[in-house]
């Protein structure tokens, strides 16, 4: 089998990159892209890097790579009401991605772009000792319709889509949670006009809601037990397993959201529009002086220890 070295970066871009292109990546003919927006829209731009032994396992195969970076990219994105279009591309290539692995790449990443209707639109290739992923992805909603994390308002509810642990059960078991994520774009989209904030879950729950809370300075009263939990999350807490480890894992790629209580029938019917699951899990409350914090209380309403609230990279 042909290694990268031999098989050589022209051949990976002209042979399985370039028919993901459109014509705002120029057929990757040239060093850069021209996008024009259309009129009315505001454009959204995002970015996630994923580094092996840190974002995905050693080892792991092609497919799981390119679907695990693009949904982290399209996640972002869903909270925030937009569309995607288009995305640019950055990979480290490390020996072991050698042609089989690259080829197994480019065909997941064709079916997810395709899935999400996403374009590829440029990036670049490098050499290194420890292979990553970036994705750059742009999106588009009407403007001034963005949703922001800052727009929550004492009073609001506060709702988060689909359930909460398996990103972190997910990992341990190489679930399907894990391995082709599916984050609720269109229900995201659904969202412009209902909700007052927004953020996607990748650090852990307790943690987004604390960044919500901090840009929108506000507190939050959150019902642990409210909180969603799919079958394997339930099993994990009936076989011991804890509860803060799930609301802090991380990788959910959900959506939580906080929107005036006049707007839950509205949201009700779009979650069953769009086949979403939606759970109210806590209301929004003025924070105490500089403590911008959710604050996550059993069903006694005795805060939980939650000695990890989410995942730091540094």
């Amino acid at each position: 089998m042909s290694d990268t070295k031999t098989w050589g970066e022209f051949s990976f871009i002209a042979e399985l990159l370039t028919p993901l292109a459109d014509d705002t990546g120029l057929s990757l003919a040239d060093d850069a892209a021209v996008f024009t927006p259309p009129a009315g829209q505001d454009v959204v731009i995002t970015t996630d890097t994923l580094v092996e032994a840190v974002h995905f396992p050693e080892n792991a195969d092609g497919g799981l790579v390119a679907r695990r970076a693009l949904a982290c990219n399209i996640s972002d994105l869903a909270a925030k009401g937009a569309k995607p279009v288009g995305c640019l591309m950055n990979l480290g290539l490390a020996p072991h991605w050698d042609e089989a692995w690259l080829r197994g790449f480019a065909a997941a990443l064709a079916d997810g772009l395709q899935h999400w209707g996403v374009a590829l639109w440029g990036g670049d290739t490098v050499a290194t000792p420890r292979p990553f992923i970036s994705l750059t992805l742009h999106g588009l909603v009407p403007h001034g319709d963005m949703i922001k994390r800052s727009g929550a308002q004492v009073g609001d509810d506060v709702y988060v889509t689909g359930t909460i642990g398996d990103g972190r059960l997910g990992l341990q078991q190489m679930s399907a949670a894990y391995i082709d994520p599916q984050p609720p774009l269109a229900f995201g989209q659904g969202l412009v006009g209902l909700a007052s904030a927004a953020l996607d879950v990748s650090d852990g729950l307790a943690a987004d809601l604390d960044h919500l809370c901090a840009a929108s300075e506000i507190a939050m009263k959150i019902d642990a037990q409210a909180v969603p939990l799919s079958a394997a999350g339930q099993a994990h807490l009936a076989q011991g397993g804890n509860l803060a480890d799930l609301l802090s894992g991380g990788d959910d790629l959900q959506i939580a959201f906080t929107a005036a209580p006049e707007a839950a029938d509205a949201l009700s019917a779009l979650a069953a529009l769009k086949a979403t699951q939606l759970t109210l899990i806590g209301t929004v409350i003025a924070a105490d002086g500089d403590d911008y914090q959710a604050r996550v209380k059993d069903a006694g309403g005795v805060a939980l220890d939650l000695p990890k609230r989410g995942y730091r990279h540094f």
